[in-house]
């Protein structure tokens, strides 16, 4: 789902890093639900006044939950990922070769899909 609005203060948690703030607005979000697994995802893409891309993911199974979220900025041939609490400069193709590499271990265990759904969600990231 396509957002417009007003740039405003945003805060992502994190229970793999700090807290991540920045001001900016929702470009897109969507929530899926598993029924075979009964996991609920919840996924939200950021614009920050100065054009880095905010990314959260937060995951709900039973009682478990879990909150990821990342701060990336695309600066030609490298890309700067922070989870809050570190920040790692990558090659922009290595870390395009990493994301395929991961999805690829995970093929064994998504359907075509869920695996049709990450491709695409890559896809919006990357524009």
């Amino acid at each position: 789902m396509k957002k417009t609005g007003r740039l405003k203060r945003v805060t992502l948690e994190n229970d793999f890093g700090g807290p991540i703030s920045f001001t900016g607005k929702l470009e897109n979000e969507a929530m899926n639900y598993c029924e075979r697994s009964g996991e609920l995802v919840s996924e939200k893409i950021y614009m920050s006044e100065k054009g880095r891309t905010g990314y959260s993911v937060a995951t709900r199974k039973d009682e478990a939950r879990e909150k990821r979220a990342y701060l990336m900025e695309d600066q030609g041939e490298t890309c700067l990922v922070s989870n809050g609490s570190i920040l790692l400069g990558m090659d922009t193709d290595n870390l395009i070769t990493f994301f395929a590499k991961v999805l690829d271990e995970q093929a064994t265990e998504k359907s075509a899909d869920e695996l049709e759904y990450i491709r695409k969600q890559l896809e919006v990231v990357n524009g």
